[in-house]
């Protein structure tokens, strides 16, 4: 079954490093969905030579123009960017996003037709059992057509930190997750996980029943890494 593997690469890539990384990223075969998210100082420069598709790490979901520093739904649709990142722990942690503002987000990139990748996960001591379900309904309240939302479990102690849950964790919460969301919203989920992805552990990862692919942080900008992470999916 084909995966989709989505690599976001925050602040890491820096101009000197921009076409070599396209263009071995371009050289790269693969089955699988590749989706980069990179900087939005690069987005123009991947959908014009990259062979990949191409998702933004952020979008503001208001219509009025007047946001200093944000990136409209409007701005990413000229440029042909399809995908978004949305509620990635590190805009709730750094920016204060909360559920409103996420829901809000996630609303404005389907009625754009983009896809949301929507990022959600637990604190190590929560019960995932009473806390997912909790952050879920809130961010997809009103929400329609859930079937064009790519879900990215990242569990928060996982995100950056190098450490991975146990296999066990992850298989019993993407059971979990696939459960509630295919009962309650009679759609099948299209489920990822993320959260120290890397080549060292992907295979584990990957082969894990009801994951779908995954969503790869910190060393989304290493492009050995990528090539390893592609060649082993």
């Amino acid at each position: 079954m084909k995966k989709i593997i989505i690599f976001n690469h925050k602040m890491s890539l820096l101009y000197d490093d921009l076409y070599n990384y396209i263009e071995r990223t371009n050289n790269l075969e693969t089955d699988n969905d590749i989706i980069i998210c990179p900087s939005d100082i690069y987005l123009e420069a991947f959908v014009n030579n990259s062979d990949w598709l191409i998702g933004s790490q952020n979008l503001n979901y208001n219509t009025d123009y007047k946001h200093t520093g944000e990136i409209s739904t409007d701005q990413l649709k000229s440029l042909g960017v399809e995908y978004s990142i949305i509620g990635h722990y590190e805009r709730v942690r750094d920016f204060n996003e909360n559920a409103v503002i996420i829901n809000n987000k996630l609303i404005a990139a389907l009625d754009a037709n983009i896809f949301p990748i929507l990022c959600f996960g637990e604190n190590i001591d929560d019960d995932y059992h009473e806390a997912i379900p909790k952050i879920l309904d809130k961010y997809l309240k009103d929400v329609e057509n859930i079937e064009f939302i790519i879900f990215a479990y990242e569990p928060i102690f996982a995100i950056g930190t190098g450490a991975l849950p146990n296999r066990k964790r992850i298989e019993e919460v993407i059971s979990f997750v696939n459960e509630y969301l295919e009962d309650k919203y009679k759609k099948k989920p299209n489920l990822l996980y993320g959260g120290s992805v890397d080549s060292s552990n992907i295979n584990d990862i990957i082969n894990i029943e009801g994951i779908n692919g995954v969503l790869v942080g910190d060393i989304s900008s290493d492009i050995k890494e990528v090539e390893r992470i592609i060649q082993r999916v």
